[in-house]
């Protein structure tokens, strides 16, 4: 058993996660490391155990995300998630004003609440030193671990959206692997471009859709997009590789995905692979060869690093002022 627990009647003494003994201020929330999150399911929670997920346990102290969560379980696959989102005035350096900030990522969120109903605004004050805002969701999977990301992935997006909305330059264009690559670089590229509808699949595949996202085409009919994302190069040599980015590609545009905007099943008309690094070794070629049907083949786009640094450097580069 992953959990081992003293206690009783939803009254805990003791917690243990994946050999892992954690650590409460008063008893009832718990500060749990993500590394003790693996394989850990859900159906093993017990109800009444409130937990905050930290980025570490170092020595006696513990490590929180800049936006600290709770979790608990609701169901036996479903989690209440709540976002503990707390700014003070005193240590705000941003280039835009707390107050302007918040009440912008506020009002996207009860935005979102009303379209997608996928989150929602628990609380909002505003006490001149701090602003604080506590925000929910509820969360499907099996693994805990699986929400926790669909969490962040939820924080990313907001944040994103409120930056974007407030037309302010992402913090980070870093990327040292794929997932980072896909939040840090591609998303904010994304809507920069005009895409809407913009969905990051949480690393879980959509049928060869990393991405699924939209734009009205000349005749003002919503044209719906599906991406790939690889971090590094992609090798023609490499027979594996191409033969998955063919399967990703052909299913990409033979399965439906489940619009969470229009509530309806849609299809892709274009897809993009973007990659990080290059083509090499006639890539390109070697999956166009293997797509059989032309009007697919002639619907996918390549995207490599080079075009992602024009990209980068045409919406993010600091503009000077003469």
């Amino acid at each position: 058993m992953s959990i081992e627990i003293n206690g009783k009647n939803g009254e805990f003494v003791n917690v243990k996660i994946n050999d892992e003994i954690l650590d409460s201020d008063d008893g009832e929330v718990w500060y749990c490391p993500k590394s003790c999150l693996k394989d850990l399911r859900i159906d093993e929670l017990p109800m009444e155990l409130r937990l905050t997920i930290c980025k570490a346990k170092e020595d006696d102290c513990i490590v929180l995300d800049t936006l600290p969560i709770e979790v608990q379980r609701i169901s036996d696959s479903k989690v209440h998630v709540i976002f503990e989102d707390v700014e003070t005035r005193k240590y705000w350096n941003a280039p835009i004003g707390l107050k302007r900030y918040m009440e912008r990522k506020k009002t996207l969120i009860e935005e979102r609440s009303n379209e997608i109903k996928d989150v929602k605004i628990d609380s909002y004050d505003d006490d001149g030193a701090y602003i604080s805002m506590y925000f929910s969701a509820d969360i499907e999977s099996d693994l805990l671990i699986h929400v926790v990301e669909q969490a962040e992935q939820l924080i990313e997006e907001i944040d994103g959206a409120t930056l974007i909305a407030l037309d302010v330059e992402p913090i980070n264009l870093a990327a040292d692997n794929e997932s980072d690559f896909s939040l840090h670089v591609v998303l904010p590229i994304l809507r920069k471009l005009g895409f809407t509808n913009v969905k990051y699949n949480h690393g879980k595949r959509e049928y060869g859709k990393d991405f699924v996202f939209a734009r009205l085409s000349e005749f003002d009919d919503l044209e719906h997009w599906g991406a790939q994302i690889k971090f590094g190069d992609v090798n023609g040599g490499i027979k594996s590789q191409i033969e998955e980015l063919i399967s990703q590609a052909d299913s990409a545009f033979k399965m439906p995905f489940y619009n969470i905007y229009t509530r309806r099943k849609e299809r892709i008309s274009k897809f993009a692979i973007i990659i990080s690094g290059k083509y090499t070794e006639n890539a390109i070629e070697r999956v166009c060869e293997g797509i059989e049907n032309n009007a697919l083949k002639n619907n996918i786009v390549f995207i490599d690093g080079d075009k992602i640094e024009i990209l980068k450097n045409k919406f993010f580069t600091p503009k000077i002022k003469k």
